[in-house]
Parts: structure tokens; sequence; C-alpha cells
């Protein structure tokens, strides 16, 4: 333990837990896939995950003063927006008010059982919705379970996680790149810095410069609800985990310390957390395949990584 291990003094515990094929788990979910309308949405609180119908909301959600110790750590709800002496957007997770807050009806579910008052809905966007990329997902992530070796298994992975980006891609930041390796003409350099929608340029050497235009007409044509509702549909698994098991099994002596959008690091005080771990009403949570055999833990090794 070294000279400086104190055993008169409580144990602390640095935890990093990551959520196993998170995206993967979200695009088996229902997701959206025609029948789009304006409706009121009265039953956007009782609504099944299951429902042959979904809702992506617009709402003014509070957050009671109430909540704000016990969620100060993984606030509910996060946003783009500048933090304080900043210019650049980011995503945050923050104790205030949201005021036309855009959030699937699964996410607002979720957050309203937590705690957050939801005081408007705006608009609410019905849709059909169906598990129409379970078989595909599940597909592949079976494929890599199998796999022979870290190539196959980050092909089929990259199967699934490509799905995500092409339903969130951006089509308004595609940019034209034209190759000129002179001045003059009608396709030289100078043309195309004196087009309007000229972007920027990058110089290669005095024969070869890089000329960046954007797009002058842009298709709408990515399902972005799709995408949406999957980042949407995914924060309630790390919520969950996070509200229903972790602060449920330690209490306050759990805090975060880290998270990104699939994992999250704690510091655990008083307990010895792989003894809560190990139990046989908490075990599932866990994927522990990668232990090793022996190790000094006791740790049981069950499902194998997805």
């Amino acid at each position: 333990m070294g000279e400086d291990y104190n055993p008169e003094k409580e144990d602390v515990y640095l935890m990093y837990y990551d959520v196993n094929n998170l995206y993967g788990w979200a695009m088996a979910q229902y997701l959206p896939y025609g029948g789009f309308e304006w409706d009121d949405a009265k039953d956007y609180l009782t609504l099944p995950e299951d429902s042959e119908y979904g809702y992506i909301l617009e709402a003014d959600l509070e957050y009671p003063e109430s909540l704000h110790d016990s969620h100060k750590d993984l606030p509910l709800c996060p946003e783009h927006a500048c933090p304080p002496g900043s210019k650049q957007r980011k995503l945050l997770t923050t104790l205030k008010a949201k005021h036309k807050y855009i959030i699937h009806y699964r996410s607002l579910q979720q957050a309203h059982k937590l705690g957050i008052r939801v005081t408007k809905v705006h608009r609410a966007l019905k849709f059909k919705q169906g598990p129409w990329l379970k078989s595909y997902i599940d597909l592949n992530t079976e494929k890599r379970k199998i796999g022979k070796n870290d190539f196959e298994k980050q092909q089929y992975k990259l199967c699934n996680n490509a799905i995500i980006g092409k339903t969130m891609e951006n089509v308004r930041k595609r940019i034209d790149v034209k190759l000129v390796s002179s001045w003059d003409g009608c396709y030289g350099a100078e043309a195309q810095i004196s087009k309007p929608n000229f972007h920027s340029r990058a110089i290669f050497d005095e024969n070869l410069v890089a000329i960046q235009l954007s797009k002058t007409v842009v298709t709408i044509d990515k399902p972005v609800y799709v995408g949406f509702s999957i980042l949407d549909i995914s924060k309630t698994q790390l919520y969950r985990f996070h509200y229903d098991f972790m602060r449920d099994r330690f209490k306050s002596n759990c805090k975060v310390l880290y998270t990104d959008t699939v994992s999250l690091v704690y510091e655990i005080r008083s307990q010895n957390v792989y003894e809560v771990m190990k139990d046989k009403d908490n075990i599932n949570e866990f994927d522990t395949f990668d232990y090793e055999k022996d190790n000094p833990f006791g740790m049981p090794l069950l499902q194998e990584n997805s």
C-alpha cells in the first residue's frame, strides 16, 4: 500500500464505467420513420416506449431548487450554450430552467420522473415509430462478438456507428474543393476566389492551391429526426445508471468526477465498491468478462463484451 497509506481513513475508490454498446442499444429502440404531424400530445407522459407513435416536443422546463444538491453531479437535459467567458458553444449540463427545449418524449418522461417540472409545451411533433433498425444493429453486434480479429470487430462496430453519423450529417457544412495550378483563366485561382461563395484557400506551393467554395444549393435529405432520437434515447440509459443504480446503491457517497456521452468516472467513499458490484442484485449491471479469472476482487466473469 505504500508508506503514506493510513488504514484509519475511509476507503475511497475511483471507478470508470463505460456503457457497453450504448448507441447500438439506442438504435435498436423504437425510432421515427414517418407520419409526421403537429399534435397537442396530451399523453406524452404516459405513452409506452413501444407505442406505435411517439413525440418530439418543444417545452419549457423548470429545475426545482430542491433537486440542485442531489442533481449537481449530473444535471438532466443538457443543452448547447456558451459557457461564461467563452464564445464557443459547448454541450453543457446545468441546473438552469430551459426555454423551448427540444426533447424526445422518452427523455422527457425520465426527466419528469426524476423531478423536472414541465411548465409549458409549446408544440409537439407526432410520428410513427418502430424498431426498424433493430435487426441490422443486432446482426452487426453478433458479428462483432464472434469476430476473429480486431479488424473484423472494428468493421462491424463501424457499420453501426456510421448510421448515427449519416442521420445527423449537417449538409450545410459541405464544401466544394477546387485544385488549381494557375492564376488566370475562368478556372484559375483569381476566378475562384472572386466567387461570392468563396470560403477559404490552402496554398501548397507556388503552382498548387486548394480553393474551398461553400455550396450554393443544399439538399436537406438526411433524417436528422432519427439521429436526434438516437442521441436523446441514449442519454436515458446513462441517466438511468446514475440515478436509478449508483445513487440508489451509494447515496451521497458517490460523486461524478467526469463524464462524456458514454461513460462516467466516480469517486466512491465508505463502501467497498467491488462487494457492491458482486452482489446478486447488482452484478447484471456490469460486464466483467475482461477481468482475470483469479482477479483480487473475486469478481465473477459475466456478459461477454459487446
